[in-house]
């Protein structure tokens, strides 16, 4: 529990009580850019990406769909497209985020690596969906 005490009072540059005495107890941290997003607007982003994810899951798995791959790639782009607002708000780096691809291009390798990468920076930054 200390931990996270300590998480919450870098980022929000609150000191602990018995650090009123005099000493430094950041000295030699490093400062984190906190990035100011409403809670709600994160659990609703996390929420609709565990929907689109579903979605995706849905198709793949029903090979009776009509129009299959016309459905897959709307929920792929869709998915796609939730990936790079969750990767804003969770302050990943404009470099790490790749440009939405083409509507025909959502199955290349390029798109899928993108996909996979965004996926697991929101993962280290303690995202799940």
């Amino acid at each position: 529990m200390s931990t996270m005490h300590d998480l919450w009072r870098r980022v929000t540059g609150r000191r602990r009580h018995d650090d009123a005495r005099g000493r430094d107890a950041d000295a030699g941290r490093v400062e984190v850019a906190a990035v100011e997003v409403d809670p709600l607007v994160t659990l609703d982003v996390q929420l609709r990406l565990a929907l689109a994810a579903a979605e995706v899951r849905r198709i793949e798995a029903d090979p009776a769909l009509y129009a299959r791959a016309h459905h897959w790639r709307a929920a792929v782009l869709a998915y796609d497209s939730l990936l790079r607002e969750a990767c804003r708000l969770a302050g990943v780096d404009d470099e790490d985020v790749v440009e939405p691809p083409a509507p025909l291009d959502a199955a290349a390798p390029r798109a899928q690596e993108a996909r996979l990468h965004e996926e697991l920076e929101l993962s280290s930054r303690g995202w799940s969906w």
